[in-house]
């Protein structure tokens, strides 16, 4: 099993070759948790949308707004298995830093018909008892806006708005060790003080 899954179309042209080309390196291992995570500091995009779940008034969050704090954003999709593997480390770092201020976001861009529709969205959040915010990418705005390739994909924001680490595929995918690693760089954000 991969650890990742690839959103479809975007390949262009070349979908069928490319698409075939990464699931050979990730069954032969060529893709693997060496490549995670991958270190940066960049701005983060803006979440852009205004069908949230578990806000306040389904209002939405604003990155801006989260300057001096710690973000994690993971984008995600319920149908995805390996996104499944991820969404209890999340729930843990819920537990363990959000009374520091740490707020976990989740991106949901779907990638079939039946995770398109919002209600379905809705009853899976509640379902699988996500209590964290949840942004409906329905139109995948954001997935295009992050540049993003892979579902689950997991973004450490510093207290500037900056992107410092990402993780591509399950955190724990092939022993990877991703919930230990970005657990230690969530600690190490927090101890940061925030740029002039």
């Amino acid at each position: 099993m991969s650890r990742f899954s690839k959103k479809n179309g975007l390949f262009g042209k070349y979908g069928i070759v490319a698409g075939l080309c990464i699931a050979a390196l990730a069954i032969s291992g060529g893709v693997n948790a060496q490549s995670n995570p991958v270190i940066l500091d960049l701005p983060a995009p803006e979440l852009v949308g205004t069908s949230w779940i578990n806000t306040p008034d389904k209002s939405p969050i604003k990155l801006s707004s989260r300057k001096g704090k710690v973000t994690i954003v993971h984008f995600w999709t319920f149908g995805c298995i390996n996104c499944k593997h991820n969404l209890p480390i999340y729930t843990r770092w819920q537990k363990k830093f959000a009374h520091r201020g740490v707020e976990i976001i989740g991106v949901h861009t779907p990638e079939t018909d039946e995770e398109k529709i919002t209600s379905n969205v809705f009853r899976e959040v509640k379902r699988i008892g996500i209590t964290y915010p949840v942004l409906i990418d329905r139109t995948g705005k954001n997935w295009n806006r992050w540049k993003q390739q892979f579902w689950p994909t997991v973004y450490l924001i510093d207290k500037n708005g900056h992107v410092r680490e990402y993780w591509e595929g399950e955190l724990e995918w092939n022993n990877g060790g991703g919930e230990n690693i970005l657990y230690n760089k969530i600690e190490e954000l927090l101890k940061e003080q925030v740029r002039p």
